[in-house]
């Protein structure tokens, strides 16, 4: 089933200079959830949505697990603003 969430991804929030803690937090529950079933999803800033409070996953993408492709080793490295995308404010 599909379901349309309203808002930014995570990416564009990112370039905005907003991110929230309870973000990875709630990646990382999600981790907890995928990685004993063998599984990653495509961590990327894009594939996130944040609405009234609950981060969603809006890609299909799924994987077999890869300790090279999971959260801690690829993707957390695009959950923070990257220096050419900061503005004046950041």
């Amino acid at each position: 089933m599909k379901e349309y969430i309203a808002g930014k991804t995570v990416a564009e929030l990112l370039k905005t200079g907003q991110m929230e803690s309870e973000w990875l937090v709630q990646v990382q529950k999600m981790c907890a959830r995928l990685y004993p079933a063998g599984l990653n999803i495509d961590y990327y800033p894009t594939n996130f949505v944040p609405c009234d409070g609950t981060l969603y996953y809006i890609d299909y993408e799924c994987n077999a697990y890869m300790v090279e492709w999971d959260f801690e080793h690829w993707g957390i490295q695009y959950w923070t603003m990257q220096a050419s995308e900061r503005t004046d404010k950041t």
